[in-house]
């Protein structure tokens, strides 16, 4: 077999487990990658091509460690999944960089509540509601992109409260509050819905061609940001979310109550949001004299 048909039958394997679109987009974009720079059939890999690799990402590609680990998990699975499938007893031992774990944000590539002001006042000015209820979902609930784009009308036709049948990071349920004020932007966004795909689908969010992606919501994202003269570092919409947990968090929200709000099954990750910024750490180290 050549390398794109077991990359292939991955691919395949990975909708049988039933993996989140994302997920199996990425371990394929990552696999990819790296049989791009291998230059030989994947059943001759050896633990040099590994770490060669992995050099590469670190000194020539500057990647982060987070994303090169990110690469050596998919990386992992993919191995895994030959040996186990087709027997090939590769070495599949391939570690990740150890990253001492530090709970704090980059607020210099994070949205303030006043670059969100003037995002949304750019979306109000265009008289773009389907942006406005997109961007406010993940403002007013803490929904990841994935999760906002599974709304349906009729979480909106009923006004749903508590929404609990969309799946979330790992492909899990779980509850999602909706705000008196987010419900009505989204309702807002109902009454203006259009054809051609508004009557052929469920799905909350559409365009012409169908469906809303992720990438057209980082598209809009950026335009929006543009236009609003906000710094494109910060242009990501995984950062209304972000803003939402913050927001939380200035407000004393008990952390076990942050971590309900934004899906998290562990609040050593909803700590992000109650430490302070690493702004915070730089500035202090600045004062000592």
């Amino acid at each position: 077999m050549q390398n794109a048909e077991y990359l292939e039958s991955f691919v395949d394997y990975l909708k049988e487990e039933e993996k989140s679109n994302s997920t199996i987009q990425g371990y394929a974009a990552d696999v990819k990658h790296f049989m791009a720079t291998l230059n030989k059939s994947i059943t001759e890999i050896e633990k040099a091509d590994v770490n060669a690799y992995k050099l590469e990402l670190i000194m020539v590609k500057k990647l982060s460690l987070l994303s090169i680990n990110r690469k050596m998990v998919s990386l992992r699975q993919f191995i895994e999944f030959l040996n186990d499938r087709f027997q090939l007893s590769l070495h599949s031992k391939i570690k990740q960089e150890k990253i001492q774990k530090q709970y704090s944000l980059n607020d210099e590539e994070l949205l303030s509540v006043e670059d969100y002001s003037q995002l949304m006042a750019a979306v109000e000015d265009a008289g773009d509601l389907r942006t406005k209820a997109m961007f406010e979902a993940m403002y007013f609930s803490g929904m990841r992109v994935s999760e906002m784009l599974q709304l349906r009308m009729d979480h909106v036709q009923v006004s749903a409260k508590v929404i609990n049948d969309i799946r979330g990071k790992g492909g899990k349920y779980r509850d999602i509050f909706i705000s008196t004020r987010l419900l009505q932007s989204l309702q807002q966004y109902l009454e203006v819905r259009k054809p051609p795909y508004s009557s052929t689908t469920n799905q909350l969010f559409v365009g012409q061609r169908g469906p809303v992606t992720r990438q057209t919501v980082h598209n809009l994202m950026k335009h929006y940001a543009g236009k609003a003269g906000i710094p494109e570092s910060k242009a990501h919409a995984h950062n209304l979310r972000h803003l939402f947990g913050l927001r939380l968090a200035a407000k004393g929200v008990p952390i076990q109550d942050i971590a309900k709000y934004m899906g998290h099954t562990s609040i050593e990750v909803t700590k992000i949001y109650t430490e302070k910024p690493r702004s915070y750490y730089a500035e202090t180290i600045d004062q000592l004299v």
